[in-house]
């Protein structure tokens, strides 16, 4: 599946404290990502912090470069 932009799933997933969610019709699961940008492949999350129950800081870790980042969570999208 291709990575798409989900402002409003990606919010949800920040508020309730998930990296991943799952889709009530598909029953396909959701996960966080985001592009590296050393080489623009995409990263999985390899760190978290929450705030409460809210996820405060995700850092991801491209699996080809290994540069771990933090991105805006405009930038985040879902895979």
């Amino acid at each position: 599946m291709e990575a798409k932009k989900a402002p409003k799933m990606i919010k949800k997933m920040f508020d309730l404290g998930e990296l991943s969610t799952i889709d009530p019709e598909t029953k396909y699961r959701y996960s966080l990502t985001a592009k590296c940008p050393v080489d623009g492949e995409y990263a999985s999350v390899t760190r978290f912090e929450k705030t409460g129950h809210s996820l405060g800081r995700v850092i991801f870790k491209c699996e080809i470069c290994s540069t771990e980042f933090e991105v805006p969570q405009s930038e985040i999208m879902v895979i």
